[in-house]
């Protein structure tokens, strides 16, 4: 790897013996770097234009980044070296090795990549979590791999590898259903969470990837472009296969969308250590019953990564140095969970969407059943007022006590929402209140819902 300490970005070529130029500022290295990876007969600057000189100057509100250049030769590049093309595997060892000596420096490491340096990434990324859990079982699920950006690239494969030369081998690679394919892409389906949560899921690892589709791309179509990522995650530009990664300025789409998903990465990861560190303690919550700790549960009517965030951060600020609010994914199994959280969408509640429904239906089943103490159902969206009567008429009068319905507007107004639950549930549990009698465990007051029990 060469290392260049710069002030304002300007290329170097490589040599023979460094594939990778890091570009940092002369006060040293930041807490993030960038990952530039090209495609079949790219190289490592030309491809890219201005996109790497953007992301190292930073743009509005988005700090500076390091920025590091992977070049390789393919196709016909490779051949003027009289070979056959990438040797991917040859390639994917290669950057594993780069990313684990970023690793060593750098919190946050993030990979663009486009076409076949997609699979190159993927293949990367890969022999690089192996290693992880091979030398360390009990490793947490936040690797310094923060994202993965996927421009163009073929996840499944593209038939229109078939009519290049199958001479060379990294051609191969590209046509669909290669068996180096099959097994990279399983390991990130058994193994690797790639939608961005700001709740872990079940997966060993997190690594959210994001998938960039040129709508005039002739090479890679867009089924292959987007093939198991999440719908959300997935973002459409105008442009052709080799100018979708050739952004004009630091304000084109595909720059400022990446910078927006960088920043919803960033807030997710917070979550993710801080979970980390509950699981630590997890242990400890199980064996002492009379702790206090608060266990939560969120689910919507579909995974919305704004939701996701907005429930963790509330759960972990209502915690205190006397009360830990713990979402159910980090106690033993049969604990009972003291708030079911609901969020849907005001405009699915009021179509009757199967989907709204069931998520409602679910926490009233909860919490006759015993396995939660209470719930509470938000819609948010415009017209929330009719959906919280529609809502209402699901619940079983017996239960209604147990259950809290409101709604927001947005987004923002969910979080002062949620707050109130979980600070009425803990101000009137008297196991909570004879634990602590001199200290007030969270910031009470008094709000309509106490109301409903008196």
């Amino acid at each position: 790897m060469q290392r260049l300490r710069q002030d304002s970005f300007e290329r170097i070529k490589f040599d023979d013996s460094h594939s990778m130029n890091l570009h940092t500022r002369p006060l040293g290295p930041s807490r993030s770097v960038a990952v530039f990876i090209h495609g079949l007969n790219g190289s490592g600057y030309s491809t890219w234009k201005a996109w790497p000189q953007c992301v190292f100057d930073g743009y509005g509100d988005s700090p500076p980044m390091d920025v590091a250049i992977y070049d390789y030769p393919s196709f016909l590049r490779a051949a003027l070296r009289l070979r056959r093309g990438a040797d991917i595997d040859v390639q994917a060892e290669q950057l594993a090795e780069h990313l684990r000596v970023l690793s060593n420096e750098y919190e946050e490491i993030f990979l663009i990549a486009h076409s076949l340096g997609g699979l190159v990434a993927e293949a990367a990324v890969t022999i690089y979590l192996e290693r992880l859990l091979s030398r360390d079982e009990g490793c947490i699920p936040v690797s310094p791999i923060a994202a993965m950006f996927m421009m163009a690239s073929p996840l499944k494969g593209t038939g229109k590898a078939l009519f290049l030369l199958s001479f060379f081998r990294d051609v191969r690679q590209l046509r669909l259903l290669s068996q180096r394919q099959a097994r990279y892409a399983d390991f990130f389906h058994s193994h690797v969470q790639i939608q961005c949560l700001a709740t872990e899921g079940k997966y060993r690892f997190i690594v959210p990837r994001y998938a960039g589709v040129a709508t005039h791309d002739v090479a890679v179509g867009p089924t292959s472009a987007t093939d198991g990522l999440p719908r959300d995650q997935r973002q459409y530009f105008t442009g052709t296969h080799f100018s979708v990664v050739k952004p004009t300025g630091p304000s084109a789409p595909q720059h400022a969308w990446i910078l927006q998903c960088i920043k919803n990465v960033q807030e997710a990861r917070i979550q993710w250590h801080r979970s980390a560190k509950q699981k630590q303690l997890a242990s400890v919550l199980e064996e002492l019953p009379s702790s206090d700790f608060f266990v939560t549960q969120f689910e919507g009517e579909y995974r919305d990564a704004d939701w996701d965030v907005i429930y963790n951060r509330v759960r972990n600020e209502s915690s205190t140095s006397y009360v830990e609010v713990v979402d159910c994914a980090h106690v033993k199994p049969g604990i009972k969970v003291d708030l079911r959280i609901v969020v849907n969408r005001s405009s699915g509640v009021m179509a009757g969407d199967d989907a709204s429904k069931k998520v409602v239906f679910d926490a009233i089943d909860a919490v006759e059943i015993g396995i939660a103490t209470s719930a509470g159902v938000c819609s948010v969206g415009k017209g929330y007022t009719e959906a919280i009567s529609e809502v209402r008429k699901w619940l079983p009068s017996e239960q209604v006590k147990n259950i809290y319905v409101d709604g927001a507007d947005d987004e923002a107004e969910i979080v002062p929402l949620l707050k109130k639950w979980i600070d009425a549930l803990v101000h009137r549990n008297p196991r909570w209140q004879s634990a602590r009698p001199q200290k007030r465990l969270l910031q009470l007051s008094y709000d309509a819902y106490e109301e409903e029990e008196r």
